[in-house]
């Protein structure tokens, strides 16, 4: 994938009309004057043209000459030439030569004024590229700009979707099952392959989105459903359900309130057969409002759109986002997949409203640690907002059009350059200390999260046939989710454990065992942390570390490093060695009942701990009655004691050994999607 070089356009009021500014870009600075080639009554008789062609696709009524592809060629051609006319349409065509040159494309990002935003501009077209929607190496968005930077959020797949399908029962009727149908046989591959995981809300309230929210990590909202004008926000709205069924208007500042998410990244909302009856979009507000309220990237369907377009830009557009694209690049990657899948004109309907200043809302978990501070330097570099650089429009008003600006001179770049990398450097270990930071908050975050879902997000799917005439049927509960259980730790781990079992039952102790057990505590150790590393295991990892780090003191002691046997004269060491060991497995074995989700992850790392606590337990014992055997009751007990030690040390043994096992299980049985 080419990187994308910005091209900032704004279109902003000028005395009685309107002006385009270029306000970054690879060719620097232009402006010129903007007049609409159309009328709004002109632009209201081409919606209405657009949904009547989307309409004869769906009646498979095809034509030789297609007249439909062709007033959108006019319509995009018109608009194109007002747009970028004069020294804007020279800054683009400079900006084109300088991208190619550092071999990327561009990403074209309009700031629309409200009364502009009703305009398709993704039909923008020019004779000699075609459609700028289209356009592999052009990115086309409406772009937000907002103070505050957004920072890619780490995922490992899948990537998970939640649907929110809205059937009011007071507006145009809406079959949610079949919708149901379309969205899971939509992205069945992609969860066949597990790269997407989708679940529904149970119903279409705005309560509704709560709890799952609160008890998973959703990366996507979609939305199924109608919009409508809110007369008392004056804004769009969505048709969501009351608590009685009825339509209830959620414009896109109240839902932002409840969505406010720090994994939710993306809101598609799309609209169903009857959504739109007018030429005014309701989704346009809703989606800027969204991303004004902190979403980092809304797609709104600006018109209609028919079965198999959703099903082709369902597809394509969550496989890109699956695959890593940034948003951008995967909505163009879906236009051009509805385009080759004979949707020569709805492949336009989706529109992106974007704040990432590069598109990347997410990042694979796991990636590089380069690929990570690439993304965060980039977000850093750009937060500055661009508005600083834009003159008050009052201040010019009576002034011509300035002619467009030329490249900086050598000496401005290369003043630039350096005082660019100066500032870079001055932030170098501020950025370093906030991405530890933020690192270190998300990982809090995602084992909080994990904690919390010790009870399963209930699954309200009843059949259609099932609800006829009766009761829904009680929610199936999903599986609860899988405690993640390490592999090579346990099997490293086994090894001293046998000595320590045979140790304790004969009290022979060689120093190449004591030397077996040192190297493969120290061995295991880092395997824990390796471990750890690709998918943390808090309690089990911590569990792990003790015993290693248990066992290499008890085979220094056993080695007699720096003649540490000679304090057995004053303190009984392996008795306090043991009896410590023991405790703290006892505490790490309440810390695993009350910490982590009820599985068998957890009923094996339970087992293990209790095992351990009464081995040692008993092992102390009877390294106590060997010591003070004038002690009467240590002397009669000691030996039964060394014998139940071993056996609950030899059954940790066994219980250890399930671990790889498990996780050989689950590898060869994934969990459903």
């Amino acid at each position: 994938m080419r990187r994308l070089l910005d091209f900032d356009l704004v279109i902003e009021a000028h005395g009685d009309g309107y002006q385009t500014r270029v306000i970054a870009s690879p060719a620097g600075e232009a402006q010129a004057s903007f007049v609409a080639p159309f009328s709004d009554k002109d632009l209201r008789i081409l919606v209405l043209e657009v949904v009547g062609s989307i309409g004869r696709m769906r009646r498979k009524v095809r034509r030789i000459e297609n007249q439909d592809r062709q007033r959108i060629e006019e319509f995009g051609g018109q608009l194109y030439e007002a747009l970028f006319t004069g020294a804007v349409g020279d800054c683009l065509g400079l900006s084109r030569v300088t991208a190619e040159s550092r071999d990327a494309g561009l990403r074209i990002r309009l700031r629309l004024p409200g009364a502009l935003a009703n305009i398709p501009w993704e039909y923008l077209y020019d004779a000699q590229h075609g459609f700028l929607g289209l356009d592999p190496d052009t990115a086309l968005v409406r772009y937000l700009e907002l103070p505050a930077p957004v920072r890619p959020f780490p995922i490992r797949p899948p990537l998970r979707i939640l649907a929110m399908i809205s059937a009011p029962s007071d507006v145009a009727e809406l079959d949610t099952e079949r919708e149901w149908s379309k969205l899971t046989e939509t992205l069945q591959p992609l969860i066949s392959q597990g790269l997407v995981e989708v679940d529904r809300l149970e119903n279409g309230t705005l309560a509704a989105l709560t709890r799952p929210l609160r008890l998973r990590e959703y990366h996507v909202l979609h939305f199924i459903g109608h919009g409508g004008y809110d007369e008392e926000s004056q804004d769009g709205a969505l048709a969501l359900e009351d608590a009685t069924g009825k339509a209830r208007l959620v414009t896109g500042r109240d839902l932002s309130m409840m969505i406010r998410h720090r994994s939710l990244r993306l809101v598609v909302l799309n609209a169903c057969e009857g959504s739109r009856v007018a030429p005014d979009d309701p989704f346009s507000g809703v989606a800027q409002a969204l991303a004004r309220q902190g979403i980092p990237a809304v797609i709104a369907m600006q018109f209609e759109i028919s079965d198999p377009a959703a099903v082709v830009f369902s597809q394509s557009f969550y496989q890109a986002i699956a695959d890593g694209l940034p948003v951008d690049v995967a909505t163009v990657e879906a236009r051009r997949a509805m385009f080759a899948g004979d949707n020569e004109i709805e492949w336009a309907t989706p529109v992106l409203y974007l704040r990432s200043v590069d598109g990347r809302i997410f990042t694979k978990r796991g990636g590089s640690q380069r690929d990570r501070e690439e993304a965060e330097r980039r977000a850093q570099e750009q937060t500055r907002p661009l508005a600083e650089e834009r003159p008050k429009a009052e201040q010019r008003a009576g002034t011509g059009p300035s002619p467009p600006t030329t490249e900086p001179r050598p000496g401005e770049e290369a003043e630039r350059q350096a005082r660019e990398e100066a500032e870079r450097q001055a932030r170098e270990e501020a950025e370093r200390q906030a991405r530890e930071e933020a690192e270190r908050q998300a990982r809090e975050d995602a084992e909080r999260q994990a904690q919390e879902q010790t009870r399963p997000l209930a699954e309200e799917r009843p059949k259609a046939e099932q609800r006829a005439g009766t009761e829904p049927s009680p929610p199936t509960a999903e599986p609860q989710p899988r405690v993640p259980v390490p592999v090579w730790a346990p099997a490293i781990l086994a090894v001293p454990l046998l000595i320590l079992a045979l140790n304790v039952l004969s009290h022979h102790f060689t120093r190449s065992w004591a030397l077996v057990v040192l190297g493969s505590s120290v061995l295991g150790a880092v395997v824990a942390a390796v471990e750890h590393r690709r998918r943390p295991i808090p309690v089990w990892t911590a569990a792990l570390e003790f015993f290693f780090a248990w066992f290499l003191v008890y085979a220094l002691y056993k080695l007699n490093i720096g003649d540490v046997q000679n304090a057995s004269k004053y303190v009984p060491p392996r008795v306090i060695l043991t009896g410590v060991a023991a405790i703290v497995s006892a505490a790490l074995a309440i810390r695993a009942l009350t910490r982590l989700p009820s599985g068998v992850g957890r009923r094996i790392l339970t087992a293990f701990l209790a095992c351990m606590a009464v081995g040692l337990g008993a092992a102390a014992l009877g390294y106590a009655g060997s010591r003070y055997g004038q002690v009467q009751a240590l002397h009669n007990i000691g030996p039964s004691c060394s014998r139940i030690g071993a056996v609950f040390l030899f059954a940790a043994l066994l219980v250890d050994l399930l671990a790889p096992i498990l996780a050989l299980v689950r590898r060869l049985n994934p969990a459903p999607p």
